[in-house]
């Protein structure tokens, strides 16, 4: 085979790998606040420089709120994943908003951003809870897991109204995850996702002008003036433990850190409820 066809196949199934691996499945939200026999009204605004795109959530009130939390979910999942621990957020005093990514549950439809876009959406639940629900800046806290903990390590820092950032299960670099969510993410065997993706990075920069190189959340985590809180299963196979270390690594200031023993990737609240919630409210008291 001529070598310009060799090229044009690769790039061909860089573009359709590229263009497979970043569309969110829209999954439906299966459980409400009410569920949880909490009170709760809908929630909606627009990521902060888009005001094109409308993104859904819920507003969970607190009787005598002393701050508000904002809770991101991850990758493929909805806000109705973010609820399970929103009873004890909300009677020590938190008020909390669960919201739905751009192209996830009942937001907007829209590309994935790799995080870069995401981060606009987490800002733009800042906007709302402090224009919208009274939230006073330097009582703001954002929680989140997995890929939602790496958009908020993201955002935090970029918006001084936030006052603590808790990343549960947060990748450190995009680029080392490129090869395993490319396999599981689409139908490509890994032995084609590695061999695809210097591809892969080339086709998102030209076809969606993502840098996925540069979605850095350790380097976002250096930023931080004060102590982040930091969560992790130490046999997580899709985000190994090992990210864990590098964002630690990179930290002004030591995190409240905690290993969860045992437990699969963004199991850490499933597996040990009491001791996460004490962890998570340690941290948020400390701030």
């Amino acid at each position: 085979m001529p070598l310009l066809a060799v090229a044009l196949l690769y790039l061909a199934a860089s573009y359709y790998i590229a263009d497979s691996a970043l569309d969110a499945e829209a999954n439906p939200v299966e459980a409400t606040p009410g569920d949880f026999a909490l009170d709760y009204e809908d929630a909606r605004f627009s990521p902060r420089g888009w005001s094109e795109l409308t993104l859904r959530g819920w507003w969970i009130p607190a009787m005598e709120p002393q701050g508000v939390v904002i809770r991101t979910h991850g990758i493929d999942s909805t806000r109705s994943s973010m609820l399970g621990m929103v009873p004890a957020l909300v009677a020590n005093g938190f008020s909390v908003l669960v919201f739905d990514l751009r192209g996830h549950g009942e937001s907007d439809a829209a590309q994935m951003g790799a995080g870069i876009h995401e981060a606009d959406d987490l800002l733009g639940a800042v906007d709302y809870v402090i224009s919208e629900r009274g939230a006073r800046p330097g009582t703001i806290f954002l929680h989140g897991n997995s890929y939602g903990g790496a958009i908020a390590l993201m955002a935090g820092w970029r918006e001084p109204a936030v006052a603590g950032v808790f990343a549960d299960s947060a990748f450190a670099t995009l680029s080392d995850l490129v090869v395993q969510e490319v396999a599981r993410r689409t139908s490509a065997p890994s032995w084609l996702a590695s061999a695809l993706r210097p591809g892969v990075v080339l086709m998102a920069r030209l076809t969606r002008g993502l840098d996925v190189d540069g979605v850095r959340p350790a380097e976002d985590a250096a930023r931080y003036p004060y102590a982040i809180g930091l969560a992790h299963c130490d046999v997580d196979d899709r985000i190994p433990i090992s990210h864990l270390h590098r964002i630690r690594s990179q930290l002004r200031h030591p995190p409240l850190l905690t290993v969860y023993e045992g437990c699969a990737h963004g199991d850490a609240w499933d597996d040990y409820p009491s001791r996460y919630e004490a962890n998570l409210l340690s941290y948020l008291g400390s701030r």
